[in-house]
């Protein structure tokens, strides 16, 4: 079986280009890093090869089971100070294929950040911050997660 690196080298393309598709069949079911990519204006989906977060394509629609949300804080305050964007937030969980998850409309919230007025994603709606859920679902480029699952809460004792 082909790691998804091992097929994109093997692969060449006769055109190179700045949006890659994805192979599902080979990178499903994988840890995927996604992140929104301001240059293609899609999602970039990376999966850690050796040591390295690789891009494996670009997307509008996907599907991540238990995604995670990180924010770095350094990053955060570099894109602050400079103006300029840079890759600092993402969201780490298990990529699926996008037909191979049913999730009515009314269990999806969107999520959203922004560098300038939090260090954190939240809902869009409520601005709650969000660390985890069951379900990140991106559909025509705007993300969603699923609203059931508990997010964790902090305890001193």
């Amino acid at each position: 079986m082909l790691t998804c690196w091992q097929f994109y080298l093997s692969s060449k393309p006769k055109i190179m280009s700045r949006t890659k598709q994805v192979d599902w069949a080979i990178c499903r079911n994988l840890p995927t890093r996604i992140y929104r990519n301001l240059l293609t204006h899609k999602m970039s989906l990376q999966q850690q090869i050796n040591k390295s977060w690789l891009v494996i394509g670009h997307v509008t629609d996907a599907v991540i089971k238990l995604p995670e949300f990180y924010v770095s804080e350094p990053g955060r305050q570099r894109v602050i100070a400079s103006d300029r964007k840079n890759v600092h937030a993402y969201s780490i969980g298990i990529l699926l294929a996008p037909s191979s998850v049913s999730i009515s409309h009314s269990e999806l919230r969107e999520i959203y950040y922004c560098p300038y007025s939090q260090p954190y994603f939240t809902w869009k709606d409520s601005n709650e911050p969000l660390s985890s859920a069951d379900f990140l679902i991106v559909t025509n480029n705007r993300v969603y997660c699923t609203v059931d699952r508990q997010q964790p809460q902090l305890s001193l004792f």
